[in-house]
């Protein structure tokens, strides 16, 4: 298997139907053992428990949005070969413009930008060592293009593409990859919700050249070969996913 001995860590996979726990799944599948993070315990053991059926994966009970909260993650989990930074706080990170103050979106900013940030930090040092090392961030389409009501999240995630790109430049000279993940529509209840309902959502849906959403398991997919051997000579690349939406 193409992670076999390798650790990963996954963030946000606390929900059975997102992109985490899929992501988990895969890289459970392909031989790492995986330790997930969420912010609910009794959710997060039980994505945990459902798939150990399919490798030794751990629940981590982690708030990134607490930079203390982080650093006791960083300490806990020690080696780590594989990173992915999927959790995202939409916590009033959506929305018009002018609704939004400073201080209603320091969550979500220390969610999406500082925690990864945080962990990189953390992390690469050993990544490093080992001469071995690969890091996904989740970032979205929105870095990319103009939508009314996602100014902050598509800024934030434009900040990770940004992060990517530096990062990978640094950390080639030691074999630590580093590489983000572009999704368009995702089917998850959370991403439906916080699109407004499932007929808002159809309309995003229609604009790409797939009119259907994403599954989770299809952006693991991409995630899971990142991570690995497989994807040896990329890095600093943002992969778009997203059913042909930016091309159109």
């Amino acid at each position: 298997m193409s992670l076999e001995n390798k650790v990963a860590l996954v963030t946000g996979a606390g929900a059975p139907s997102g992109i985490g726990a899929a992501t988990a799944h895969k890289l459970a599948e392909e031989g790492a053992s995986v330790i997930i993070t969420g912010r609910n315990a009794e959710r997060g053991e039980q994505v945990a428990s459902d798939l150990a059926a399919f490798g030794d994966v751990r629940f981590a009970l982690v708030d990134l949005g607490d930079r203390k909260s982080v650093a006791k993650l960083i300490d806990a989990v020690g080696s780590v070969d594989v990173l992915v930074n999927n959790a995202a706080s939409y916590r009033d990170s959506l929305g018009p413009v002018l609704t939004q103050t400073v201080e209603r979106n320091a969550e979500s900013w220390e969610t999406n930008i500082q925690a990864p940030f945080q962990l990189v930090a953390g992390l690469v040092p050993g990544m490093i060592e080992r001469k071995w090392g690969s890091i996904i961030s989740v970032s979205s389409i929105a870095s990319m293009l103009a939508m009314p009501g996602m100014a902050t999240y598509g800024a934030q995630k434009a900040a990770i593409d940004g992060y990517t790109r530096g990062w990978a430049a640094e950390f080639a000279e030691h074999n630590v990859r580093v590489n983000s993940v572009a999704p368009g529509s995702i089917d998850t209840e959370a991403v439906i919700t916080e699109m407004g309902g499932e007929e808002a959502f159809q309309k995003l849906r229609d604009q790409a050249a797939i009119t259907r959403p994403a599954k989770p398991a299809e952006i693991a997919e991409v995630i899971a070969f990142l991570a690995g051997d497989k994807a040896s000579f990329i890095t600093g690349q943002v992969i778009v996913a997203d059913g042909g939406r930016v091309i159109k």
